[in-house]
């Protein structure tokens, strides 16, 4: 009974501490679209303002998701993987938005969407090799970081506990955050070095693109 009881004890901060871990993805993933959306719309203020509250909604919504008691459950591995796999592509609405209004190479160039999309496929690809659970499905016991060092006399036993998917995961966003970050600081870079947001300044404005108010006839309204 002392042992279960001891053990039921320690399972319990385990899980509260892997629901933190689910949580902290979410506020990275809102942490490095902001300054993303910042810059990418520097001169398009309500494009600004309504994708980054679009972002803060679903990276709310996410990080509840991830501190629900029944999350952590084995059956909802896929639903965990697909909630950040979904938070993650919600920022390809936006991507298109900017290529429409600056066309595609400029976006690449300028605007760092090369390395945005090479971050997205970081993140992906940990979430995908999280959901399948390679290498631990192929070879189940080996990759478990206790039984693999205690019960295996195999000398790359501990590397084997270091590699389960989970861990794997963490490499991909950790590898996908230094890649955004380097292209965002491009992007910054250009942006501020173009000093105002004026169209012959600017090539990145375009106002004749994206404008629902003129399409409902504000500006006639305004003008009469």
């Amino acid at each position: 009974y002392y042992s279960e009881h001891r053990e039921s004890l320690f399972f319990i901060p385990v899980l509260f501490v892997s629901r933190l871990d689910y949580a902290g993805i979410a506020f990275l993933t809102i942490g490095s679209f902001v300054p993303y959306l910042y810059y990418a719309f520097y001169c398009i203020l309500w494009a600004k303002l309504l994708y980054i509250t679009l972002i803060a909604v679903l990276g709310t919504a996410a990080i509840v998701v991830s501190m629900h008691r029944s999350f952590t459950a084995p059956p909802y591995r896929p639903l965990r993987a697909g909630v950040f796999m979904g938070l993650g592509l919600s920022g390809v609405i936006p991507c298109v938005h900017t290529t429409i209004l600056d066309g595609f190479w400029p976006s690449v160039y300028d605007g760092s969407l090369g390395w945005l999309v090479l971050m997205a496929v970081l993140y992906l690809s940990g979430a995908t090799v999280y959901a399948i659970r390679v290498p631990e499905r192929l070879f189940p016991g080996r990759f478990d970081i206790w039984a693999g060092y205690l019960s295996s006399f195999h000398p790359f036993a501990a590397l084997y506990g270091q590699f389960q998917s989970h861990q794997i995961f963490h490499v991909f966003v950790v590898a996908a955050a230094c890649v955004h970050y380097h292209g965002l600081s491009k992007l910054a870079d250009y942006r501020l070095t173009r000093g105002d947001c004026r169209p012959e300044v600017s090539p990145f404005v375009q106002p004749d693109v994206w404008q629902p108010l003129d399409s409902l006839g504000f500006e006639s309204f305004m003008n009469s």
